[in-house]
């Protein structure tokens, strides 16, 4: 069963209409009608599509079985003395701080430490990610939310900086920090979106693309 399939059966048996979906998780219906006439096959609002139609995120998403988007994307917290189990890998909640380099070069670091949280090895290796290439930052404000709220945190991988259509990302743009959804346009700019509609979409153009860097791409939350 496709992905379109798995939607329209879902939304047959909870009884609405695509208007109605949309509607729901805050999206357009012809971008509600990509995802169920199979144009578009991924979509960050998917887990919320599924919370509306009362089935299991991870099913939805991916056809499997088993643990559901849920589980693998919001963490539980794990109860562990820090250092004393060998079968936890201790990921860092960090403070991203960014500085301009030379020439056009943006970098980033990490001032302060606030933390860590033990991660079993079998969620690293599924992400394809290692104690140096996760950390763990605080989301500020609600423009991605319900998905992303304030003070939530979020795991970014830092050695996928490459932009996949339609992913979310930590990035850096004029100054400031934040963590987007990024779609790409034709003519190669980027659209940072928001999930909240109450905030406006930023164009990232190759004028104004000297002052953006991609941090890392989120792969983990938890609040």
């Amino acid at each position: 069963m496709t992905l379109r399939d798995r939607l329209k059966e879902s939304r047959k048996k909870a009884g609405k209409t695509q208007a109605e979906v949309a509607e729901a998780v805050k999206i357009s219906q012809p971008a509600y009608q990509a995802l169920e006439s199979g144009r578009n096959q991924k979509s960050a609002f998917l887990p919320m599509i599924a919370q509306y139609l009362g089935v299991d995120p991870y099913w939805l998403t991916t056809g499997g079985e088993g643990d559901s988007f849920q589980e693998k994307e919001v963490h539980k917290p794990t109860i562990v003395e820090y250092g004393s189990d060998n079968e936890f890998v201790w990921i860092d909640v960090v403070e991203a701080n960014f500085s301009c380099g030379s020439g056009e070069s943006i970098e980033f670091h990490f001032d302060a430490i606030n933390g860590k949280i033990p991660f079993p090895p079998s969620f690293l290796k599924e992400r394809n990610v290692t104690e140096k290439t996760m950390k763990i930052i605080k989301a500020k404000g609600d423009s991605m939310s319900d998905f992303i709220k304030d003070g939530d945190l979020v795991g970014i991988n830092l050695a996928q900086t490459d932009v996949i259509d339609g992913e979310i990302y930590a990035v850096y743009l004029a100054g400031e920090g934040m963590i987007k959804q990024i779609f790409k346009e034709a003519d190669g700019s980027l659209i940072l979106h928001s999930l909240n509609e109450k905030y406006r979409d930023k164009l990232v153009t190759e004028e104004n693309g000297k002052n953006f860097k991609v941090m890392g791409r989120q792969i983990w939350r938890a609040g």
